[in-house]
């Protein structure tokens, strides 16, 4: 897609490069101690799309979990459970390598 205007944000891949270099991000506060990066967020799911489509779902339900959890004042418990299982996972992975199995 191109720009209207040379004032225009890209509206192509390159966008992440674009928003990698600006001196800003947006925080959605999820509660009182969490702030979630929804450009980030939506950079991995953007990239996990084509890599892992079962990934990018899973990345989508966890944002949809976040924000109701917030909602509910409890986005620090879902954010601790994502953590487990993100490094359950990432333990699960390592032990593969170390195994020589293919994750």
């Amino acid at each position: 897609m191109t720009n209207e205007s040379e004032n225009a944000l890209p509206m192509d891949d390159s966008i992440w490069d674009h928003i990698e270099h600006m001196d800003v991000s947006i925080g959605i506060p999820v509660s009182e101690n969490k702030t979630l990066d929804i450009l980030a967020a939506l950079e991995d799911i953007y990239y996990a799309v084509e890599a892992d489509p079962d990934d990018a779902r899973k990345c989508i339900v966890s944002l949809a979990a976040i924000f109701v959890a917030s909602s509910l004042g409890k986005a620090d418990v879902v954010w601790q459970e994502f953590a487990v299982q993100e490094a359950m996972k990432s333990l699960d992975e390592s032990l593969k390598e170390i195994l020589d199995e293919k994750p």
